[in-house]
């Protein structure tokens, strides 16, 4: 799909970068591999997603999406950042032992499978609203707030 607002082509590219990292892992450890290296990337990674992606996205979008009549879905999406912080709370705690510990197999697919799934729902809910509820100036000023 395309995004015709920069914060949503941005966000858009971050999510991108989600799918494929998680894709990866997934695929290593349906495999039945414990990949070292994916698995200190994947807990790096979330340092951005769930720190400053989702600051932003509660700080920023949430409050616009409420008082654009959109309550519901800045609900669901919050409500799901919370489900997805505390996986990724249990995923860091044991994904950077060395070596891998079996033990971090379950918790990556789970958190693999709620990243996946928050991803669709931004991208197909999320992004296009913001497509319809910001003006140029507004998008403009939040793009440059995120890259900050």
């Amino acid at each position: 799909m395309e995004y015709n607002r920069r914060i949503s082509r941005r966000l858009h590219e971050e999510h991108q970068t989600t799918l494929v990292l998680w894709g990866r892992l997934e695929a290593s450890l349906a495999a039945g591999r414990l990949d070292a290296s994916l698995l200190k990337s994947a807990a790096d990674a979330l340092g951005g997603e769930i720190g400053r992606h989702f600051a932003f996205e509660e700080q920023s979008l949430f409050p616009r999406l409420v008082a654009g009549g959109e309550a519901d879905l800045a609900e669901l999406l919050s409500e799901e950042h919370a489900a997805i912080r505390d996986a990724a709370a249990r995923f860091i705690a044991i994904a950077l032992e060395d070596p891998p510990n079996a033990r971090v197999r379950p918790i990556a697919l789970e958190l693999a499978e709620r990243l996946v799934a928050h991803v669709q729902k931004e991208e197909m809910a999320l992004l296009p609203v913001l497509d319809d509820l910001l003006d140029e100036d507004t998008d403009l000023e939040l793009q440059l707030a995120y890259a900050a």
